[in-house]
């Protein structure tokens, strides 16, 4: 083969590697893309407090059932607490001053 053929083989070689890490990318780019994207910016939410239930609903799909008990327990005491502290706050408001 003459120069100019190897010159114009490593050319097309070089343009496929560019073309092929450019398409690459994009694919990359697009999959973070959709992985950020919340329900609402996907246009299926149609408040907060529904993309923050998608949300939820889809954090709870992986966990464990042993994950999900020990929220939930978790969850319950902090209930617990804060009802303990709000009849402590009712009861002292009841006291004469």
């Amino acid at each position: 083969m003459s120069n100019q053929m190897w010159i114009l083989v490593a050319v097309v070689v070089i343009v496929a590697i560019i073309f092929a890490y450019q398409r690459s990318r994009k694919n990359q780019v697009q999959q973070s893309r959709d992985l950020r994207m919340g329900a609402q910016e996907l246009g299926r939410a149609n408040s907060p407090s529904e993309e923050i239930s998608n949300r939820e609903e889809r954090r709870q799909t992986g966990m464990s059932a042993e994950d999900r008990e020990w929220e939930q327990a978790s969850l319950q005491r902090n209930r617990d607490i804060q009802h303990e502290r709000s009849r402590q706050v009712q009861g002292s408001e009841d006291l004469p001053q």
